[in-house]
């Protein structure tokens, strides 16, 4: 079996794909069986012509069909083969030094399912500039944490053996896919370490702006919470997922709060329950303001949960289906059998992929491991 496989994921990011590239290529130069792997989103740019000229298996999701992060790095991963995969998104570059570490400490400690870092986020305009030197420093103790990539940039390593027992992340969710991957192993009695020291730069130029939450509500990344809700109806999950997951739901009754009592202002009358509704919500907004130093970064707080609720809502109304049924239309624009072959433009008809299913699969909570322990871990990561 390979040792490792690392996994990118990309769409129209020709602007950091170059950086991403080498950046993996120095880390694993000490790493005799690996293989990489780049599943992209059906960019329209140069990503995927910039990616070939790499050692990297290429694969191109067709467009017009659902597109989303969880979906790339299910693919990715039922092409890998290593015993340990990590995976990056294509704004992020691999730090230097983070990648030995974690393999070392995943060989220690086989009860750790997975492994991540701290996150440095910079703008974009700073991929442009050499990245700067990482201070010496003494690390400390890894400690656990409920999901990979917490900080961002959908980077973490896990461990393949972890994986097909209790299911690689779920290609049906839109959003929330490493948090309720992570659920699931911690739930089968794994746990998941974050080491004391970076593991990717994440490049990333999202405005605190109104336009920034109607552009992730219209790619359908409000969904997640619900859709994790409805996967896990039923099971001992469920109320972990609502804990860990708190705001989607506490936007949800704070928003049935605020029609019930509108509601019942028109029906009676009286609109005092309603007004009291009002003035929470302008304590609320006063918090925000005084928490964030901005009256403009609290107002698109406030419209973030008003979005949230809805799709909160929305994705618990959409059935879930096992992993298994799952298929994706792809093209191997370049396989490492034939290096220089590189495609510019994908075909017009491609064969649909067909992927055997993980014996374990998003909602499915009953195949935790005799003797091992349940959910609860020393920190818990924050929203």
């Amino acid at each position: 079996m390979i040792e490792l496989s690392v996994v990118l994921i990309s769409r129209n990011q020709a602007w950091s794909i170059v950086r991403l590239m080498e950046s993996v290529i120095r880390e694993t130069a000490s790493i005799p069986s690996k293989e990489i792997i780049l599943v992209d989103s059906a960019s329209t740019d140069k990503t995927i012509e910039l990616a070939g000229g790499y050692p990297v298996r290429v694969l191109r999701l067709q467009p017009g069909q659902p597109l989303s992060p969880a979906i790339g790095r299910y693919v990715g991963y039922k092409k890998a083969q290593g015993e340990y995969v990590l995976f990056l998104d294509g704004d992020t570059e691999l730090v230097e030094g983070w990648l030995s570490q974690a393999l070392r400490v995943l060989r220690e400690t086989p009860n750790a399912g997975a492994v991540t870092g701290h996150v440095i986020n910079l703008p974009t305009a700073a991929i442009k500039e050499a990245a700067p030197l990482l201070r010496e420093m003494q690390m400390r103790a890894p400690r656990e944490v409920l999901w990979g990539s917490y900080g961002g940039g959908g980077a973490a390593m896990y461990r393949r053996a972890v994986l097909e027992e209790v299911g690689t992340f779920n290609p049906y969710l839109n959003s929330d896919e490493e948090p309720e991957l992570g659920l699931r192993i911690r739930h089968a009695g794994y746990c998941i370490l974050e080491l004391d020291y970076p593991i990717v730069r994440h490049y990333n130029d999202a405005p605190v702006a109104v336009s920034t939450v109607l552009s992730r509500r219209r790619r359908n990344f409000l969904l997640g919470i619900g859709q994790g809700a409805r996967y896990h109806l039923g099971s001992a999950l469920l109320w972990w997922w609502l804990r860990e997951r708190w705001w989607g739901p506490a936007a949800c009754f704070w928003m049935a709060v605020g029609l019930g009592t509108l509601l019942r202002s028109f029906v009676v009358r009286d609109f005092t329950w309603f007004s009291l509704w009002v003035f929470g919500l302008c304590l609320l907004i006063a918090y925000l303001a005084f928490r964030k130093r901005s009256l403009r970064a609290a107002l698109v707080a406030v419209v973030n949960w008003v979005l949230l609720a809805e799709g909160v809502m929305r994705g618990i109304l959409i059935r879930p289906l096992p992993q298994e049924n799952f298929r994706a239309n792809f093209e191997v624009i370049k396989d490492l059998r034939d290096p220089g072959a590189v495609v510019a433009a994908p075909q017009k008809q491609m064969r649909t992929q067909e992927f055997i299913g993980n014996r374990g699969i998003a909602n499915d909570s009953a195949k935790r491991p005799a003797g091992r322990p349940g959910i609860p871990v020393p920190h818990a990561n924050k929203p």
